[in-house]
């Protein structure tokens, strides 16, 4: 029989043991995957999250006329003003019907309304932008997910800004309107052989500390997805308080490019749909690193 004091070693070291065995190797760890890491979204959708034009809207037109669609990133770029209201998305993608189970989807199950059954992702242009979404389906209006196709006018309910699946915005669907609108024959060349220009070489700021809180111009040769940001992103990154978006960027240079994160406050939200391959935007150098993926922080410095 065991002394009390020999059980009661056996006892701490099994409670050790068994801690090590089972803690989650991932808490407090940074999971963001890198842009065109494998089994990211930009890598799974071919580069189409790629947010290379900026957004037209309807206006006065009305939800159902003709025209352009919605652009579904304005969600996050001005989420007070548009959740909960309904819009038109002209579908130009559409992935698979899944449905939605407890623990067996990549997106939680509670980011989705009540009453929701099944979801799909779709991709939504306008004359100027196109944006991903996840199209959420209730017991009553399931049927119908075979009617979204592409070339399709939908009618959506903009649920949310994000949380589902790649973390796309939600939108609840309404109903199908009909044919979409022909794409405009203006629409901006996405051709990669159009020579960009080049500006400010962001690697100096890892050998000039100086450089913080410069004003500097980036020569944009890539932009990613607009992300909308909460109080536990930006503390965890070097972000000047009071952002509220987000996005990945590559700033071209003479000798190549350097990736940044570019950050926007509430009142320059508006301008990140802007923002696209080939464009000179003025930023300001707030931190050397710290930003997602540990890039450089640049601000926006336009109007």
């Amino acid at each position: 029989m065991l002394h009390p004091a020999s059980l009661l070693v056996v006892l701490v070291l099994a409670a050790a043991s068994l801690e090590a065995c089972c803690v989650n190797p991932f808490i407090h760890t940074d999971t963001d995957v890198a842009p065109d890491a494998p089994g990211s979204a930009a890598r799974e959708t071919g580069g189409t999250l790629e947010e290379s034009r900026p957004a037209v809207q309807l206006g006065d037109r009305g939800i159902d006329a003709p025209g352009s669609g919605f652009d579904i990133r304005l969600l996050r770029v001005q989420p007070g003003v548009h959740l909960g209201t309904e819009q038109v998305c002209d579908v130009v993608a559409v992935g698979r019907l899944e449905p939605l189970e407890l623990g067996a989807q990549e997106a939680p199950r509670t980011a989705y309304g009540p009453g929701i059954t099944h979801r799909m992702s779709i991709q939504c242009t306008s004359t100027t932008g196109e944006s991903w979404a996840d199209l959420a389906f209730d017991v009553t209006r399931a049927a119908r997910a075979s009617e979204v196709q592409v070339g399709t006018r939908i009618r959506v309910r903009l649920a949310r800004a994000d949380g589902g699946f790649f973390d796309y915005p939600i939108v609840d669907f309404v109903a199908v309107v009909g044919p979409a609108p022909g794409r405009p024959s203006s629409e901006p060349s996405r051709s990669s052989g159009t020579a960009l220009p080049a500006a400010f070489d962001l690697r100096a700021v890892q050998t000039d500390p100086g450089l913080v809180g410069s004003s500097q111009q980036c020569a944009v040769s890539h932009v990613g997805d607009i992300d909308i940001l909460d109080a536990g992103d930006a503390r965890r990154r070097n972000y000047p308080a009071g952002v509220q978006n987000r996005m990945t960027i590559r700033c071209r240079h003479a000798a190549g490019e350097a990736w940044a994160d570019l950050v926007f406050m509430p009142v320059q939200a508006r301008a990140a749909l802007d923002v696209r391959r080939g464009q000179t935007i003025p930023v300001t150098i707030v931190a050397r690193g710290g930003g997602f993926y540990d890039y450089p922080v640049l601000q926006y410095a336009g109007n």
